[in-house]
């Protein structure tokens, strides 16, 4: 086999379709692979994004209920500094609120 005989094999090949239609081929299954890549990827960044919302949103409702527990533990300490008595050393101790319900008592019997 000589030059010329292996060149015209390898154009013939080439020129019949078997080495084009190959190359054409590579191509597309390199751009399908690329494209199922892509698709993963997006399929995975679309699954973290909706986990990382649902945590979020059970984040929130955790700090809901720990900011209305902390509202109710200030209405009962605003409760209890309200029954306080402040006369602290005599013996008639009185809750600081009974002056304030007798004035009222007075304002409404009027």
């Amino acid at each position: 086999m000589d030059v010329t005989t292996l060149l015209t094999t390898l154009l013939t090949t080439l020129a019949s379709g078997g080495g084009v239609a190959g190359f054409m081929q590579y191509k597309q299954n390199k751009k399908a692979k690329e494209l199922e890549n892509d698709k993963t990827a997006s399929e995975q960044w679309r699954a973290l994004y909706e986990e990382q919302t649902k945590t979020v949103q059970s984040l929130r409702e955790k700090l809901h209920e720990a900011r209305e527990a902390l509202e109710e533990e200030k209405r009962q300490t605003l409760m209890c500094r309200f029954y306080v008595c402040e006369k602290l050393d005599c013996t008639d101790r009185e809750p600081p609120h009974t002056e304030i319900m007798k004035e009222f008592k007075q304002y409404t019997e009027k």
